[in-house]
This record gives C-alpha cells, sequence and structure tokens, in this order.
C-alpha cells in the first residue's frame, strides 16, 4: 500500500513538472558517462535522474551538459553554467546523493589498508576533484605527485589497476565494479575494496539562492514520494536497512 501510495504521489509530481509553460532554461553540467549514476549516451542513471527530475518538478527547462569535473567547475567559475556538482561551496543545495568511494585493489597483490594514511606508500590514481572531496586526510596522503594522479574518463582506473601502472584506484566501488565487466577475460582481476572513507554526499552549486531554494523544496517533495526508492527498484540496486545506499 505505501509503495502505492508513493507512485501515485510520485506520478502526480512529474506530471506537475511536464506541463510548466515557459520554463526558464538552467544549463547545468553533469559528470562523464559512470553507470549507474550517469549513462551519457542514454541519457539516464541514478543522478542523472535525480538532478534533472527535480530541477523539472522546481519548474526550469534543463540544459544538461556532460563534462570533466575540473571543467565543469571552470565553467561555473566563468559564468558559462548555472549549476553544478560540488561536495560544498557558498551557494549550494541540500545533499542529493551519496557515493560509496572505497579504495580498490587486486587481492593478488597482499595489500593491506586500515586508514587513509596507509595510501602514502602506493601509486594511487583516483577521479578529478578527489582531493579536494574526500577530506583533508586524503589530501595530505596523496601530496606525493609522483604517486598520485586524478584520471578521466572514470574508466581508465580499471585499465590502470589491471595493467599494474598503480596499485590501489580510489572510485564509488558501484562505477568501479561495472566499468571491470567491461575488461577483457584476461584482465580481470580479483578486487579487494577497502572502506577507508565515509559517503561523499553530493550537492548542485548554484549562481543565487532562490534556484537553490527551488531545488531544495523540489528535492524534498521527491524525496517524500518515494522517488529515491524507486530510483534503487528501476536500476536493480539494492537497500540497506530497507533504504537505497545512494539516499543522503
Amino acid at each position: 500500500m505505501r509503495v502505492l501510495l508513493h507512485t501515485f504521489k510520485l506520478s502526480i509530481l512529474l506530471a506537475a513538472s511536464s506541463t510548466t509553460l515557459a520554463a526558464p532554461a538552467i544549463r547545468v553540467a553533469l559528470g562523464e558517462n559512470k553507470p549507474p549514476y550517469i549513462m551519457q549516451e542514454a541519457h539516464a542513471g541514478i543522478e542523472y535522474e535525480l538532478i534533472t527530475t527535480t530541477l523539472k518538478r522546481a519548474g526550469f527547462q534543463v540544459e544538461a551538459q556532460h563534462m570533466p569535473n575540473k571543467r565543469a567547475l571552470n565553467l561555473f567559475a566563468s559564468g558559462k553554467i548555472d549549476a553544478t556538482i560540488v561536495a560544498d561551496g557558498a551557494i549550494v543545495s541540500e545533499p542529493y546523493i551519496a557515493y560509496k568511494n572505497m579504495a580498490v585493489t587486486l587481492c593478488e597483490k597482499n595489500i593491506r589498508l586500515e586508514h587513509v594514511n596507509d595510501l602514502r606508500q602506493y601509486q594511487v590514481a583516483t577521479f578529478h576533484n578527489a582531493s579536494q572531496l574526500l577530506g583533508t586526510d586524503f589530501a595530505r596522503a596523496v601530496a606525493d605527485d609522483s604517486r598520485y594522479s586524478e584520471v578521466s574518463p572514470q574508466y581508465l582506473l580499471n585499465r590502470m589497476l589491471a595493467a599494474g601502472r598503480i596499485q590501489v584506484a580510489i572510485s564509488d566501488i558501484n562505477i568501479f565494479k561495472h566499468f571491470n565487466q567491461a575488461l577483457d577475460s584476461q584482465e580481470r582481476r580479483t578486487l579487494c575494496p577497502y572502506a577507508l572513507f565515509s559517503p561523499t554526499r553530493y550537492r548542485l552549486a548554484f549562481r543565487n539562492s532562490a534556484n537553490r531554494d527551488r531545488f531544495n523544496t523540489a528535492l524534498h517533495e521527491l524525496r517524500e514520494a518515494g522517488f529515491y526508492e524507486q530510483l534503487a527498484q528501476k536500476y536493480a540496486l539494492l537497500l540497506e536497512n530497507e533504504r537505497p545506499y545512494f539516499k543522503p
């Protein structure tokens, strides 16, 4: 009964979003292809749907642009886009999604990681802007540029780890597992991931507080209508204690 009620409430919200007339346009930067969050060619994915559906519900006509994190931040700073994904900032939304970033190693290498500081002794690669997003302890641990790199697109992390070019890859575990399935069978190795980080909660940065507040209101309405649970079901993701793991 609860699921049916959520479905009914959500259908009303989405219908209202689709009938908005003369909606103002908003240019939002999304990440590059990183299933199950962003499926660039299909215009789909958990994060893609969360952002675009919330913005449409808030009354905007969405112009989604896919690009690396660093380029998105530069374009936002120069005023060429209206919203972008961040962990914090001056005018930011409530958290809309949580990633499960982990330190991934090859089990055959017998690497043991208990603390973030253990990363100092290894060759590490991760996604763009990770040194700004994963906390000060991580930033200190990877301060040696000769042992650390940030790459895009993210499937390169899988190839670099499999080829032995790095010893540790830092990635959301669901993204990493997805791209690992795309490797040749000869390249695949058993993975040993380590949970060194708290969930990374992402927000949208806006140019003004009025747009931010409209987004927050729409996000709250979709949350109450069961949108996160419907996305978990759509993308066949397991719940943790009856809660989607990506729900902040």
